[in-house]
């Protein structure tokens, strides 16, 4: 098998399961614009693909009403749901071995890059990681993973993407990590399945954080 020496994770649902209190700020969203509030379950599509396209895509959200969603789950959010998550149980033991041995680490979320500094630092995981690439508040900057992966290779001072993995949990990161030119890995710990990994031609599929060591360092 081969080696990787740059292993770019996605942030909620691979790193830490921040579902909670990325859903109950979405059902604030919808109680404060006062529209039906929909279930937890049904939210869970949003988390993986930018918040504005899935209030438009999921929800039929008027583009020119999406920003005043945003403020709300964002009020919600910075003020309750940053707190409400936990890192998945064997990660930081995972990105911690990685980068003992001698692997650097990146994010490329299509979370804002502030609100990704604060629950790492809330979570006290920050230092694991040698770059953070994510959105602006008002995603002007990237609407798809490609973009994100692609940013996150340059800080990482990746040249060969041969060596550049993409781990994440759902198909948006699959599809970016193809865009972007390089190999890709679906957790099924996180909020995606199997069979939207293999119709998106997932390059390795895993159950556990830990299986992630083996594919990076080539067992």
């Amino acid at each position: 098998m081969k080696k990787y020496d740059y292993v770019i994770f996605d942030f909620d649902g691979t790193v830490a399961d921040t579902g909670e209190g990325i859903l109950k700020s979405l059902q604030y969203s919808f109680k404060a614009n006062k529209k039906p509030v929909p279930d937890l379950s049904d939210l869970k599509k949003f988390i993986g693909p930018p918040i504005h396209y899935s209030y438009v895509t999921f929800y039929n959200i008027p583009e020119e009403e999406v920003p005043v969603y945003i403020t709300k789950y964002r009020e919600r959010y910075r003020e309750k749901g940053i707190y409400e998550c936990y890192v998945y149980e064997g990660m930081k033991q995972t990105i911690e071995k990685l980068r003992e041995s001698g692997i650097k680490i990146g994010i490329a979320s299509s979370k804002p890059v502030k609100l990704i500094y604060d629950v790492m630092n809330h979570l006290g995981i920050t230092n694991l990681f040698d770059a953070v690439t994510g959105t602006l508040f008002d995603d002007s900057n990237h609407s798809g993973k490609t973009d994100l992966v692609l940013e996150s290779i340059e800080k990482l001072g990746a040249k060969d993407k041969e060596k550049v993995l993409m781990v994440g949990d759902r198909y948006f990161d699959i599809d970016g990590a193809a865009g972007a030119g390089v190999d890709s890995c679906g957790v099924l710990f996180g909020y995606g399945n199997k069979e939207e990994f293999e119709e998106h031609n997932a390059t390795y599929i895993v159950k556990r954080p830990e299986d992630i060591i083996e594919i990076a360092l080539g067992f």
